[in-house]
């Protein structure tokens, strides 16, 4: 969004600390009104942060501290507590929590905000292997440590990143990645997933102003009903529960979703069937259920919505609520 500082700070919209990684920029003791952008990260918590921290508090109308603990660039494997030395100023979860601590907030995180993965596409971590592999195992023991650490966290909203995002992955890697995204919530039952590939304007790496403002707009109906009590209302987006074959012909495949859904035939040509596509000769929605007729009897037994490597953000599967649907890759087909 430029250099310069876009919003007006808000004195209800609160943080604490900077966002600085070098030792003594990262220990700053400083509450103060939230920054989008500010020289040496002092009181920063970027732009959707701000739009985030504003609807909150002209809903609620009460005062929202928001702290920023984000580092670009970096993998998730660079976000692990270092267990000898928690508060470690030189790893990124030990700033964050040092920021935490002497604010006074262990026990006052009701929410954790997560949108990372970009650099975990390819095969750059430590292990020599694809992202996608570990980042599971990675995220779990990160909110484990968040839990020990902020007791009283209630809810984690994570976000599927944009597909290649920043241009990386190799050979659909970024699409396993996103679909070990998709997955986080069977393994946490209090983990919303956000899909960015319906953020306009879009961005594929950064978005502009407007695209993160989108952000924010995603957050704050589904902040407002789980943290806040209001009633519950169709933000959500929807979620791939599962994929069978109508019959032992193997010619129909019905995707089953968390809500109603939407059909466009110009969806026909984003999914493919083992890697394979052009397969699907017509679609229809019953409900919940996107059926899939196909031109012949599969031979795979795995489906992948919306490959990177082809794919348009203005041609996206969607539900009733208008929200894009979260995308998958390689999901087995169940037979009937």
């Amino acid at each position: 969004f430029g250099k310069e500082n876009p919003l007006k700070a808000n004195e209800w919209v609160r943080t604490f600390g900077a966002t600085a990684g070098d030792p003594e920029g990262a220990r700053l003791n400083l509450w103060a009104p939230a920054e989008a952008r500010s020289a040496g990260g002092k009181s920063e918590i970027g732009y959707w942060g701000m739009e985030l921290g504003r609807m909150l508090v002209e809903s609620e109308q009460m005062p929202v501290c928001l702290i920023n603990g984000a580092v670009g660039g970096t993998r998730i494997d660079q976000h692990q507590r270092n267990v000898a030395d928690p508060e470690d100023v030189r790893t990124i979860y030990g700033r964050l929590l040092w920021r935490v601590r002497a604010a006074g907030l262990t026990h006052g995180i009701r929410a954790i905000l997560w949108h990372q993965g970009e650099n975990d596409q390819g095969a750059d971590g430590p292990t020599g292997g694809f992202g996608y592999e570990t980042y599971e195992k990675y995220f779990v023991s990160l909110a484990g440590d968040w839990k020990r650490d902020y007791p009283n966290v209630q809810r984690y909203y994570a976000f599927q990143i944009w597909p290649k995002s920043c241009a990386m992955g190799v050979n659909g890697s970024d699409n396993r990645l996103r679909d070990v995204q998709r997955r986080l919530p069977r393994l946490f039952s209090n983990l919303t997933v956000i899909a960015t590939l319906g953020v306009k304007p879009p961005g594929g790496c950064h978005f502009p102003a407007a695209g993160y403002a989108q952000f924010a707009g995603y957050l704050h109906p589904l902040m407002r009903q789980q943290l806040y009590g209001h009633a519950r209302t169709a933000s959500e987006f929807p979620g791939l529960q599962r994929a069978y074959f109508v019959s032992q012909r193997r010619d129909e495949v019905v995707l089953e979703f968390d809500q109603p859904m939407q059909w466009s035939d110009s969806l026909m040509n984003q999914f493919f069937l083992a890697g394979q596509s052009g397969l699907v000769q017509s679609g229809a929605v019953e409900g919940n259920r996107v059926i899939l007729k196909l031109r012949e009897p599969a031979a795979g037994t795995s489906i992948t919505y919306l490959d990177s490597a082809r794919w348009n953000p203005e041609n996206l599967l969607i539900g009733v609520n208008g929200l894009a649907a979260l995308t998958f890759c390689d999901v087995p087909i169940d037979e009937q």
